[in-house]
C-alpha cells in the first residue's frame, strides 16, 4: 500500500481533449498533461473574448469590459479543470492506501441487505466483490451517473429558458446582440459547459457516495492500522477535502450570481439553487459517513464474534475469557492474545474522520451563506 498512485480511469475531459487533438498540441508545446486545460481554454476563448468582440461589432459595446461575470468565468472554468485533476490525484492516492487483501474472517460477512445491494448496483457498484479490483475502484464514477447529472442539469436549464427566456438571455442580448446571446445560451453553455460542470459534480458524487459503497461491497478494512482508523484515514481526508471544495465552489457560484449581468442571487431560481446546493452538500458528506459508520461497526462486531468463537476452542471447555480457566501457560498466552486482538478491533474508530476534519467541513459549509450576505450588504451600501 502507498508509495504510488492507483491507476485511475481517465476523466471525460481528458479523453475528449485527446480525441480533439489537444493531446498532440500539449505535447508539441512541452506541456504534458495540459490537454484538458487547452481544450477548456479554447471553449472559454470562444465563449467569452471572441463572442464578446463579435457582439461589439454588432452593438458597439464590448460585453467583456462591462460584465464582470464574463471576466470571472475565464479563470473559473480553468479552475474547474484543475479541481477535477486534483480530485483525481487525491482519489488515486487514497484508494492506493486502502487494504489490498480482505480480512479472511470477513469473507463470509455481508453488511448489505438485498434491497440495498440492488440500489447500489444501479449506481454502478459491481454486484459482487472481495477486493479493490473486483469493485472497479479504478473508476471514480460510472458514466451513467455523470450522464444522469448532465441530463438533470439540462432539464433545469431548459425549464429556466422556457419559463424566463427574457430574464435569462435579455440582459446579455442587449450587450452582445441576439445572435451572440443565442450561440452562448443555446450552444456553448448546454453542450460544452454543462458537461464539464456535470463531470465535476459527478466526480464529487463518485468520491463521496460511490467510493464508500465500494468499500462496503469489497469489505475493505484493515484492523491492524496502528492509528485505529481501520486503514480508512486517507479516505477520510479525501472526503474532507472534497466536501470543503464543494462548498467553496458553491460560494464562488454565489459570487458569480452577484457580479454577472442578468443574474441575481436573491431571485427565486438562484436562492432555491443555493439552498438546495447546501442541503445536497450536507447529505452528500454526512450520509455516506453514516453508511461507513454502520459498515465499520458491523465489521467490528463480526470480527469480534469470530475471535470470541475461536477462544471457545481453547482448552477443554467452551468457556470464554474471562471465565475460562487455562490449564497451561500456553493456553493462557492464547487467551490473552485473542483478547488483545479483540481489544484492538474494539478500539477501531467507526468514523474515518477526526474532529479537526469535521470542523473544516462545517466552516466551509457556511461560506456560501456568508458570501451571499456579504455581497448583498456591499450592493446595498454601494446602491
Amino acid at each position: 500500500m502507498g508509495g504510488t498512485e492507483y491507476a485511475v480511469r481517465d476523466l471525460w475531459i481528458e479523453r475528449a481533449a485527446r480525441r480533439l487533438g489537444f493531446g498532440r498540441l500539449a505535447h508539441a508545446i512541452g506541456w504534458e498533461g495540459g490537454a484538458p486545460y487547452l481544450l477548456v481554454a479554447a471553449v472559454v476563448a470562444i465563449h467569452i473574448p471572441i463572442l464578446s468582440v463579435v457582439g461589439w461589432l454588432q452593438t458597439g459595446t464590448l460585453s467583456l469590459a462591462v460584465n464582470p461575470g464574463e471576466v470571472f468565468q475565464i479563470p473559473a472554468w480553468l479552475g474547474v479543470v484543475w479541481i477535477m485533476r486534483r480530485l483525481k490525484g487525491r482519489y488515486a492516492r487514497a484508494v492506493d492506501d486502502l487494504a489490498d487483501a480482505v480480512d479472511r474472517d470477513l469473507t463470509e460477512f455481508d453488511p448489505e441487505g438485498p434491497l440495498f445491494r440492488r440500489m447500489t448496483t444501479a449506481l454502478g457498484v459491481p454486484a459482487e466483490g472481495i477486493s479493490k479490483e473486483t469493485v472497479a475502484i479504478e473508476s471514480i464514477v460510472p458514466d451513467r451517473v455523470v450522464v444522469g447529472i448532465v441530463f438533470v442539469g439540462w432539464t433545469l436549464y431548459g425549464t429556466q429558458l422556457l419559463t424566463n427566456p427574457a430574464g435569462l438571455i435579455g440582459p446579455v442580448a442587449e450587450l452582445t446582440g441576439p445572435t451572440v446571446a443565442a450561440v452562448r445560451f443555446y450552444v456553448i453553455i448546454p453542450l460544452a459547459l454543462y458537461p464539464i460542470g456535470g463531470e465535476l459534480l459527478g466526480l464529487i458524487v463518485g468520491a463521496l457516495v460511490v467510493l464508500p459503497l465500494k468499500i462496503r461491497r469489497a469489505r475493505l478494512i484493515d484492523f491492524s492500522d496502528p492509528h485505529g482508523t481501520g486503514g480508512l484515514e486517507p479516505v477520510g481526508r479525501l472526503f474532507k477535502s472534497i466536501a470543503v471544495t464543494y462548498f467553496v465552489l458553491l460560494a464562488l457560484f454565489t459570487t458569480f450570481q452577484t457580479v454577472a449581468v442578468g443574474t441575481d442571487p436573491t431571485s427565486l431560481f438562484s436562492s432555491t439553487f443555493i439552498i438546495a446546493g447546501l442541503a445536497f452538500g450536507v447529505l452528500l458528506f454526512f450520509g455516506p459517513m453514516l453508511w461507513l459508520r454502520g459498515y465499520i461497526g458491523a465489521a467490528k462486531q463480526h470480527k469480534i464474534d469470530v475471535l470470541a468463537e475461536r477462544t471457545a476452542d481453547i482448552g477443554e471447555t467452551a468457556d470464554r475469557f474471562p471465565y475460562a480457566e487455562p490449564a497451561s501457560p500456553e493456553e493462557t498466552s492464547r487467551y490473552l492474545y485473542e483478547r488483545l486482538r479483540m481489544e484492538q478491533i474494539e478500539r477501531t474508530s467507526e468514523f474515518p474522520l477526526d474532529t479537526g476534519m469535521v470542523q473544516e467541513v462545517l466552516f466551509a459549509l457556511v461560506l456560501p451563506y456568508v458570501t451571499s450576505l456579504a455581497f448583498d450588504y456591499l450592493l446595498a451600501t454601494v446602491g
